[in-house]
């Protein structure tokens, strides 16, 4: 099968389907899930109508979240009845995260997939940036822009030095090498040819596809006008696991994509280095945007070094014992 055609270019607004994942509830405050729900209701609502209704597709695995509690959020934010699209809430027992968005793409037969997560917060015009943004026969995948939520000091030291970027204002189209599974769309037979893989990482799974899409000559981009607001880990135990299992994605990734034969421990230190500095620049160029002191910003880069600590630790540890950290810190 040839995979680098270019797609044909989509003059009306096409068919799709939304796919919801609800495991990431297990580490979010319920109120962002409803809040997404409530948004997502308006944007379907707002576009010109496609061929055939949307489906959205949210998928809980009913041993760890309760199927009742996700019909009643659904029905009381989303109310399906007043919706344009056909909501699905499916169970999908012993499934994580990207399985679920597999899962998910699998029960819709439309042009175009889009995921997003029951914790992120679209911004208005969120859908219709994602969607418009297919008119360009180039893109086969095209990811928004998500940025950490700075409502607080905790949070705004996040916003500065976590993986995803400051919010950009000016938005627009462009190419990309990267995305992230909480905030992208797909044409749909480029997705299911080319699925989240199968691999033993937490969060890797975005890094290794998007690899392979530009490998096989797909056009990836990110539309800056497609914004949607992150949680930061709310508790000390789920920062610690966050940033161990970030370490150990770190080690597995570039095994699986070929950037080291066997990484070393002193690609440790590089990796360590290079988030600190890094760090230190966007907090020195960046804090006044939102809104931290000098005083503050010194405090809260320690907050940014404490998680870089912590992802080293975790990469040391999975040169050793690769599937320590997994059974250990499980999130």
């Amino acid at each position: 099968m040839t995979f680098n055609a270019a797609p044909q270019a989509i003059a009306r607004t096409p068919t799709f389907s939304i796919s919801i994942e609800w495991e990431n509830a297990r580490f979010a405050e319920l109120d962002r899930t409803r809040r997404m729900l409530r948004a997502l209701h308006d944007q379907i609502n707002e576009l010109t109508p496609p061929a055939a209704p949307p489906h959205v597709n949210l998928l809980y695995d009913p041993a760890s979240i309760d199927g009742e509690m996700v019909r009643d959020v659904v029905e009381e934010e989303f109310r399906p009845s007043n919706v344009a699209a056909v909501t699905r809430i499916t169970p999908s027992p012993g499934l994580r995260y990207y399985q679920q968005k597999n899962f998910g793409a699998r029960q819709s037969n439309f042009e175009l997939t889009i995921f997003i997560d029951c914790d992120v917060i679209p911004e208005p015009g969120w859908l219709a940036a994602l969607i418009g943004s297919f008119k360009d026969p180039e893109v086969a995948a095209v990811a928004g822009q998500t940025y950490v939520e700075h409502r607080s000091f905790y949070s705004k030291a996040f916003a500065l030095f976590w993986f995803f970027e400051l919010k950009d204002p000016d938005g627009g189209l462009r190419p990309t090498t990267y995305f992230h599974a909480n905030n992208v769309a797909f044409r749909s037979d480029v997705f299911l040819a080319n699925p989240f893989p199968d691999i033993p990482t937490y969060r890797g799974q975005c890094t290794v596809l998007g690899h392979r899409l530009l490998e096989r000559g797909f056009g990836m981009f990110v539309q800056r006008s497609a914004r949607v607001a992150h949680p930061v880990p709310l508790t000390a135990s789920y920062f610690i696991a966050r940033a161990l299992n970030n370490g150990r994605d770190e080690v597995l990734v570039s095994e699986i994509v070929g950037r080291s034969n066997r990484t070393k421990v002193r690609t440790v230190y590089w990796n360590l280095r290079s988030g600190l500095v890094g760090s230190l620049r966007k907090f020195r160029d960046n804090r006044r945007d939102i809104g931290l002191s000098l005083p503050a910003a010194i405090c809260a880069y320690g907050v940014a070094a404490t998680y870089f600590l912590f992802k080293a630790i975790g990469e040391l540890v999975t040169l050793a014992r690769p599937n320590l950290i997994a059974r250990l810190f499980p999130i």
